[in-house]
């Protein structure tokens, strides 16, 4: 089992990476600025994908990066490897999936407490309300078509969301820092998901 962590920028992505060692699971980190084709190798061997937290806009890139290659082919039915986005990553997904990504309400940076509305699988085992480490600078407006809202906050509307029919999940928060409470239990659920 190995999982491919896409990093686009993220200070945090080596505690992604660190969260799953904590688990046991090998994963390997790729920089979004590499070609798809010079790693195609990786990607087809990972059993999932994680797509880290960044700094840039998603809306405002120009060239094609690996993040968005791989999230079109997830979209396109090219890849059915189970996905997850974090920050940066869950506004990849929203945007790819057709949704409206722009700047937040609050474009706050720190603890804010999330609202659980529906756990499904990947907040499984949450409380209903958390605290997390936040970013709001960029949001996912509405859930793209064919996607479910699983958490809120009072500045955010989408704190996390999931695909109907794909192993698709996307979190505005960062679930790898310790500020976030049961963040690693997130980590193990998307685990879980792909072990299946």
């Amino acid at each position: 089992m190995k999982i491919a962590i896409i990093d686009n920028g993220s200070q945090y992505t080596h505690l992604i990476k660190r969260n799953y060692r904590d688990l046991g699971q090998e994963t390997e980190i790729v920089n979004t600025a590499k070609r798809y084709d010079d790693v195609r190798e990786i990607l087809e061997n990972a059993d999932a994908i994680v797509l880290s937290g960044g700094p840039n806009s998603v809306y405002a890139e120009k060239q094609e990066t690996l993040s968005k290659k791989i999230t079109t082919m997830v979209k396109n039915g090219e890849i059915a490897k189970p996905l997850l986005g974090i920050c940066y990553g869950h506004q990849m997904i929203g945007y790819v999936f057709g949704a409206k990504v722009e700047k937040g309400a609050k474009a706050e940076y720190g603890i804010s407490e999330i609202f659980i509305d529906n756990e499904d699988e990947i907040l499984k085992g949450l409380p209903r309300r958390i605290k997390a480490w936040v970013s709001h600078y960029d949001e996912v407006k509405e859930a793209p078509i064919g996607f479910s809202i699983l958490a809120h906050s009072e500045t955010c509307k989408i704190e996390a969301m999931k695909s109907n029919d794909k192993p698709v999940y996307g979190v505005q928060f960062h679930p790898e820092v310790w500020h976030t409470e049961k963040g690693d239990l997130i980590l193990k659920n998307f685990l879980d998901i792909a072990k299946k």
